[in-house]
């Protein structure tokens, strides 16, 4: 027999239902948000900086921890992109929120080409030269420059010439240290990413080609692709590991981070200085590396899903784990807030639980009555 349900009820177990979706959507996204360690830098005194969410973790030569540096005194308010040093200790960075609109997003999953402005769309955002110490920033370029997707990001400290991947716009330009454009944009690239100067040559993680671009970085002639390379070897091939993202030059070999499709869970490949493939590192299972960076004569590497960075021999061979009190007290505070939010997503899932409860109830009920 037919149960009736009055309609108030019907109108208020959707609401219930649309709400507890929401609740665990919300609640895992910002859970996700809060990732571990993930850009490993140096600055020209040899200090080492690991990024993680909106702090920057400063070490000396050997290792040992110096300060944490909040971004958030900088006007940045999520880390977006890559960030480097120049030669005079200066930080270059993007300030302000993520101001990218979720059909940016989309576009940007889509593989669709960023058409917004190269201008900030807000005052006091955008690509800025700051310094940790006093604070002080001043905007990158006149107008003021905002990639708002730059995962790309090397710094000649030589001439403090800074060159760039406008990742979502599939180029590459070079800038002055003050902002002034000097070469580009140069074309011919699909997402690139990481990029590195290396005897005389700038290497481009040419991320949706699946290689190494071997770009010319002369401003006369910058752009021009002087080589290319094939860095997906047979067994980066089968675990479906063909999207380059990171590279390194560790003594006469180069490391790159081959990540999957999701653009995680990735594994790093050793070439030698001809570019033939040697081995993989052998990560502990479940790592998701993002960035590779030589220090104290050892290789480290960024764990971003397990909250490690990852200690590994010139050889290959993995050592432990980078110990240090402020990574184990931001990875503490960040472990606790991922905690929170992931029980306020169980909370989404249980209210919507009890609706399909309360609801199966008022069905069997109305049908008893209804029987009787």
């Amino acid at each position: 027999m037919d149960a009736k349900v009055h309609p108030a009820i019907a109108v208020l177990v959707i609401a219930l239902a649309i709400l507890a979706i929401v609740v665990w959507t919300w609640g895992s996204g910002q859970a996700k948000e809060i990732g571990g360690p993930a850009g490993l830098l140096t600055d020209p005194s040899g200090n080492l900086y690991i990024q993680m969410g909106n702090q920057l973790l400063e070490h000396d030569p050997d290792g040992l921890f110096l300060e944490r540096h909040d971004l958030a005194r900088l006007g940045v308010g999520n880390v977006i992109g890559a960030i480097g040093f120049f030669s005079n200790g200066d930080v270059l960075l993007r300030r302000g929120t993520d101001s990218r609109s979720l059909s940016d997003k989309v576009r940007a999953y889509l593989r669709h080409t960023n058409q917004n402005t190269l201008t900030p769309d807000v005052a006091e955002t955008g690509l800025y030269r700051c310094s940790l110490g006093s604070t002080e920033c001043t905007p990158f370029g006149s107008p003021p420059v905002d990639f708002k997707a730059t995962f790309g990001l090397f710094i000649d400290w030589q001439a403090d010439d800074v060159y760039v991947s406008d990742t979502t716009r599939h180029v590459l330009r070079k800038y002055a240290a003050d902002g002034f454009p000097l070469a580009g944009p140069a074309g011919g690239f699909r997402f690139p990413n990481q990029l590195l100067l290396d005897d005389g040559q700038l290497l481009v993680a040419d991320t949706n080609h699946h290689r190494i671009g071997v770009i010319d970085p002369a401003t006369t002639k910058f752009g021009n692709e002087l080589s290319s390379i094939d860095v997906v070897p047979a067994e980066a091939r089968r675990a479906k590991r063909t999207w380059p993202s990171h590279l390194a030059r560790i003594g006469d070999d180069f490391w790159v981070n081959n990540m999957r499709a999701t653009m995680s869970e990735g594994a790093i490949y050793i070439f030698d200085s001809d570019w033939r493939f040697s081995r993989a590192v052998t990560l502990p299972a479940g790592a998701d590396p993002v960035a590779v960076q030589p220090f104290n004569g050892e290789v480290l590497i960024s764990d971003w899903d397990n909250d490690r960075v990852h200690r590994v021999s010139v050889a290959g061979h993995v050592l432990g784990d980078f110990r240090s009190p402020g990574l184990a007290a931001l990875v503490g505070q960040a472990v606790g807030e991922r905690r929170r939010y992931q029980a306020l997503a169980w909370l989404g899932v249980g209210l919507f639980v009890l609706v399909v409860v309360v609801l199966l109830i008022k069905i069997m009920t109305s049908t008893r009555q209804q029987s009787i």
